[in-house]
């Protein structure tokens, strides 16, 4: 199986368990969470009809708890509901119980985003609730 054909069921399992689990809080400490911290803006790259949209995502340390947030475009940021720790990646979690909810369509969903940070770039991979596909996209710190 390839890496890329691995991902799909990796992405299923983690959004069941985004859906089931209880996602308060943080397990990540700042130090893990340190070359994620700061904002984020990414040029999607994947599926094709997504080439060149962007996405930003916030991580910030609040006095200890790691938290986070994506933003779609022009949309409003979305607080992610989970944000967890899983070898070289941190993985968010946003619930449709999200304030404001993550929408498709009108419905809100969740989605579970996996990053991984690549020296001075991070990679982003994506998938939403009743989406067959990854999301794919690659970002730069803004700023400091």
């Amino acid at each position: 199986m390839t890496v890329r054909g691995a991902c799909l069921p990796i992405a299923t399992a983690l959004l069941l368990m985004a859906s089931t689990v209880n996602l308060q809080g943080s397990a990540v400490t700042a130090d893990q969470a340190a070359p994620f911290l700061g904002t984020w803006v990414f040029s999607m790259t994947e599926p094709p009809e997504l080439n060149g949209s962007s996405q930003t995502v916030r991580v910030w340390n609040s006095n200890g708890a790691i938290s986070a947030s994506v933003e779609v475009e022009e949309f409003p940021a979305h607080t992610a509901t989970g944000v967890f720790k899983d070898g070289d990646m941190l993985v968010l979690a946003v619930r449709r119980d999200a304030r404001p909810p993550m929408l498709e369509n009108g419905a809100p969903l969740w989605a579970v985003i996996a990053l991984t940070h690549d020296g001075n770039t991070m990679k982003l991979a994506q998938m939403l609730e009743r989406s067959r596909t990854i999301k794919r996209g690659i970002g730069k710190r803004q700023g400091n």
